[in-house]
């Protein structure tokens, strides 16, 4: 009677000793969840190696990253980390030294860790995502200014610079030479509507007026109505939603883009703009009925779609098909 507690409380001493928390799960999965607020998969690791006594604990992601804890072996088991049906990496186990295999016992945690090991995986994909696509914004926002600053620095800049030299040559002409001072006056008014055709244009090239005017599709009838020898046909609801403003710029550009597009390398007559909102999307399809012999080469033209797209967060894709050529545009409607 006196000797088995002695006896059940050593062997639960020894059996931590050598097999960790592998008897208490829930003791392992504290461990492993401590490590996992910060979403460190190294400190994870190392907190499953070291809660079990096992040799040899890893998780690898599909891109190839590795985070490994201890020495692998060649009795290395391993568990699909997935999210939402998608595979997001591995997890990987060796037994502890002196063993085979993993036991049932050192299995079924593995199962338990396996879950919330894959909702980190899939928070730091969408984490690496989000950054992405912020870096991408940035880009486009400093390529913007630069652009900004080379039109006003290399046209507004010289028209507003020669207009107040001729405007001190009218003051000087005024005294003496009234008719040199006329003509230099007319010289200086041309200039600065020059000046002022030049605002209007940066202006548009930030937001077009048409936009504010006549909406999204009144913006794209006005804008199909100068492409000339092909037919467009815009199809959209009677009533759209209400449109992000960088939403309804990346939509008229992409089409705008998408349609010179086929005005300059098709031979096609006959071209469609479709517009819809789809589960908090808006979707446009635009389609031509020209031939195309292969693949569209990659250029500036469908760099800028796809880019125009990606700003909003958003994806378009572009190419020839049986029928002509398609482009698909889809455009989240909470972009901001």
């Amino acid at each position: 009677m006196a000797f088995n507690p002695v006896r059940v409380r050593l062997q639960r001493v020894v059996d931590r000793a050598v097999y960790g928390t592998r008897r208490d799960p829930v003791a392992t999965v504290s461990a492993v969840g401590h490590r996992l607020t910060g979403d460190d998969i190294g400190g994870v690791v190392d907190a499953l190696r070291e809660s079990l006594r096992l040799s040899y604990v890893a998780v690898q992601r599909t891109d190839d990253s590795l985070v490994a804890s201890g020495e692998p072996t060649a009795a290395s088991q391993t568990w699909p980390l997935s999210y939402d049906g998608r595979k997001l990496g591995e997890l990987s186990a060796a037994p502890r030294r002196g063993e085979r295999r993993l036991s049932r016992a050192d299995q079924k945690v593995m199962d338990l860790v396996a879950a919330p090991l894959a909702i980190v995986l899939h928070a730091q994909a969408l984490t690496e995502d989000v950054e992405t696509s912020r870096e991408r914004v940035i880009s486009a926002a400093e390529e913007e200014r630069a652009s900004l600053r080379r039109e006003l620095h290399d046209s507004l800049g010289p028209m507003l610079t020669g207009a107040a030299f001729k405007a001190d040559g009218i003051a000087l002409a005024a005294q003496h030479r009234p008719e040199r001072a006329e003509s230099l006056a007319i010289e200086l008014a041309d200039q600065l509507r020059k000046s002022v055709e030049a605002v209007r244009q940066l202006a548009y090239g930030l937001r077009p007026a048409a936009l504010d005017e006549l909406g999204l599709v009144g913006a794209l009838r006005e804008e199909v109505s100068r492409l000339g020898p092909i037919k467009v046909i815009i199809e959209a609801p009677e009533h759209l939603p209400a449109l992000p403003s960088a939403v309804e710029v990346a939509a008229y550009r992409i089409a705008g883009e998408a349609l010179t597009n086929v005005v300059r390398h098709s031979d096609a007559k006959r071209a469609s703009v479709q517009l819809s909102t789809v589960d908090g999307t808006l979707e446009m399809i635009i389609t031509d009925n020209g031939s195309s012999t292969g693949p569209w080469s990659p250029g500036l033209g469908l760099a800028s779609l796809k880019t125009r797209a990606a700003e909003v967060g958003g994806a378009c894709e572009a190419g020839p098909t049986a029928d002509g050529g398609r482009v698909v545009a889809v455009l989240p409607l909470r972009a901001a």
